[in-house]
C-alpha cells in the first residue's frame, strides 16, 4: 500500500478512535475497547505471550501496546515443517486512540490467562508526558 494511503488511513482511524495500522507488526492481537462511566477499558487477547515481553505506554490519548510472541515449535533441534499454521508469532504493536482524556498516573494493567486488561480512569487534564504502565501478573 502506498505510504500516502497509509497516512490517510491513519488520520481517518484517529478521527474515528480506531486502532492504526502498523506496517512493521507481524500480527495484531484481537482487542476490545469499551467505556464505563469512570473508565476506558482495553482488553487484549495475548495467549502465549509472556508478561515480560509486553510494554504499555500512554501519552495524552494514545495508548501503545507492544509485545512479542515467540514461535515455540517443539522440535527446533531439527527442521520444523508445519502442516497447518494459524497462530501468529513475532512482534506486534497496537496503537489505540482513546475517545477521551485518561489519567495515566492511575492506570492499571493486569495479565491473566492470556488476556491483558487495561483500566484507564477518565480525566479532564492530559498526562504531561509519556508513562509506562506496569503490568500486574494474576495467577
Amino acid at each position: 500500500m502506498p505510504k500516502h494511503y497509509t497516512q490517510h488511513l491513519t488520520r481517518i482511524a484517529a478521527v474515528l478512535s480506531l486502532s492504526t495500522p502498523m506496517e512493521q507488526s507481524s500480527w495484531a492481537p484481537n482487542t476490545d475497547v469499551y467505556e464505563t462511566p469512570q473508565h476506558l477499558i482495553v482488553k487484549m487477547e495475548l495467549a502465549g505471550v509472556r508478561k515480560d515481553d509486553l510494554e504499555i505506554t500512554l501519552q495524552d490519548r494514545l495508548l501503545v501496546v507492544r509485545g512479542y510472541r515467540k514461535d515455540t515449535c517443539p522440535h527446533r533441534k531439527g527442521p520444523c515443517s508445519f502442516r497447518q499454521m494459524e497462530i501468529d508469532y513475532g512482534y506486534f504493536e497496537r496503537r489505540i486512540l482513546m475517545s477521551t482524556l485518561v489519567d495515566a498516573t492511575y492506570a492499571q494493567a493486569q495479565f491473566n490467562n492470556g488476556f491483558l486488561h487495561i483500566e484507564l480512569p477518565k480525566t479532564t487534564r492530559p498526562t504531561p508526558s509519556a508513562v509506562t504502565i506496569v503490568i500486574e501478573q494474576i495467577s
